[in-house]
């Protein structure tokens, strides 16, 4: 009778330590999720940059389907007048749109991160000096829908900064104006959101 209850409360131990066991490990599987979701918060925020940049590209294609398709590809006047068209559809389509509609605080402290790095790298000297190779010739008031007048020259982005910033459709761009960073639209030079202040 002795060894039988031994036997028995040996039994529950092992039972009992092996319940821990198992919970413990429970808990560790429970908390690991957690880790795992907070690492890829930079992924997350391109993600959002690219799914905003696409729902203008749908609200463009929209308006560019309400348009007259072009008859000519080489009739340059044409071409100027659909893309004033153009333009001035997405503007009447965009009337609520406001600074940070696609630069959101999240994704512009993103950007700012990447211009600020790049600005201090081993290549500065290069970067600085393709942003300041075309400066505006005119004073350029910087607001979303405002387009970019055709005379004055734009400055180009350099390729290593290019290099860092989330890709774009090949007729978007991204363009220093003045201190100002841009979100262009290059088929109508729109000016389809920007972050003030970038450069020092």
């Amino acid at each position: 009778m002795r060894n039988t209850f031994c036997v028995l409360v040996l039994t529950l131990a092992i039972s009992s330590s092996g319940c821990t066991h198992a919970d413990g490990q429970a808990r560790t599987a429970a908390v690991a999720p957690v880790k795992a979701a907070a690492a890829p918060v930079k992924k997350v925020t391109i993600e959002d940059f690219s799914a905003r940049v696409t729902a203008y590209i749908r609200i463009r294609k929209s308006a560019e389907d309400s348009l007259a398709a072009l008859t000519s590809s080489k009739d340059s006047a044409e071409i100027d007048d659909h893309k004033t068209d153009l333009a001035s559809v997405l503007v009447s389509a965009r009337t609520s749109a406001r600074q940070g509609d696609i630069f959101s605080p999240k994704i512009t402290a993103k950007f700012r991160d990447i211009i600020r790095k790049t600005i201090q790298s081993a290549d500065a000297q290069a970067v600085r000096r393709t942003v300041q190779d075309k400066e505006p010739e005119n004073l350029v008031t910087v607001r979303v829908n405002s387009i970019y007048p055709e005379d004055n020259p734009l400055q180009t982005t350099s390729p290593t900064l290019l290099g860092r910033l989330p890709d774009l459709p090949a007729d978007m761009g991204y363009r220093f104006i003045g201190r100002t960073f841009v979100l262009l639209d290059n088929k109508t030079r729109l000016i389809v959101d920007f972050i003030p202040d970038v450069l020092p």
